[in-house]
């Protein structure tokens, strides 16, 4: 019940720092969706070779044409040959693969890249699903510490290109792992609000924060699939000035958006 108390800590924190009551309610749901996928493991049987150096590899014995050899596909993808001589036993074991995961030469530190899609949930323009992509870049730390700085393009009432600073901290160092995740930072705008007749219009830009959750299913011991929830605040401020009277109107407008999100990482 650890994600329990670590989701219902995150929902003081987002209350108090003014997050919508709409997102944080939705955190309990989410982190109970996740629980299965950490807590229960799914068990599998598999040859086991063991070597007369110690040495265990387990997989899928496969037929080969050589007697003296034993082929084996490992739980890795690869095929390894070993010769009968250097095999001390092989033996049949049930295994479970979410443990057995955790034990695969995952980097703890280093270059990562995330490039993630979806849409920005909501109302207050046209449109009520909007498009984004974000790509951040970092270095982590460990496995579960991800900082980084990212970019991205996005699409209020006009194309805005955010630049910020990315957090993301894994809850476990599972296969499959629920995470938080958090960013600031500055989005910059690619064009100007619609002029009308007699008006002169030019985008500021604005700051950008968002907070959420989500899940990382690793792939590979470099790559993971990633998905998120995320709730994202956007301030767009424009400067309005009238042709005839030389007249300024400082407008800031202020965008509240829920963001489910898909990507992978490469670390």
């Amino acid at each position: 019940m650890n994600l329990i108390k670590q989701a219902n800590t995150q929902i003081v924190l987002w209350r108090s720092a003014g997050i919508p009551d709409a997102f944080a309610k939705l955190v309990p749901a989410i982190f109970l969706l996740l629980i299965p996928f950490t807590v229960n493991g799914q068990k599998q049987e598999v040859d086991a070779v063991h070597l007369n150096s110690g040495e265990v590899f387990r997989g899928t014995i496969k037929d080969h044409f050589n007697p003296e050899k034993i082929q084996l596909e490992t739980l890795c993808s690869n095929t390894r040959i070993f010769h009968v001589e250097d095999i001390s036993r092989i033996e049949k074991e049930t295994i479970d693969l979410f443990a057995f995961s955790r034990e695969a030469r995952v980097s703890t530190q280093g270059y990562f890249n995330r490039t993630d899609l979806g849409a920005l949930i909501g109302s207050g323009n046209d449109n009520n699903a909007i498009f984004s992509i974000q790509m951040v870049n970092g270095y982590k730390f460990g496995k579960r510490y991800y900082p980084g700085v990212g970019i991205g393009l996005e699409f209020y009432e006009q194309a805005v290109v955010p630049i910020f600073a990315d957090f993301t901290y894994l809850l476990g160092t599972r296969r499959v792992n629920p995470f938080l995740r958090g960013s600031i930072g500055y989005s910059i705008p690619l064009e100007d609000p619609q002029e009308q007749w007699g008006t002169l219009t030019d985008s500021k830009g604005g700051v950008a924060y968002a907070v959420g959750v989500g899940t990382s299913i690793r792939t590979g011991s470099s790559s993971a699939l990633v998905f998120s929830l995320i709730y994202r605040f956007q301030s767009l401020k424009s400067v309005y000035t009238e042709d005839w009277t030389d007249e300024v109107l400082y407008i800031e407008e202020q965008f509240k958006r829920i963001a489910f999100r898909v990507g992978f990482i490469f670390d």
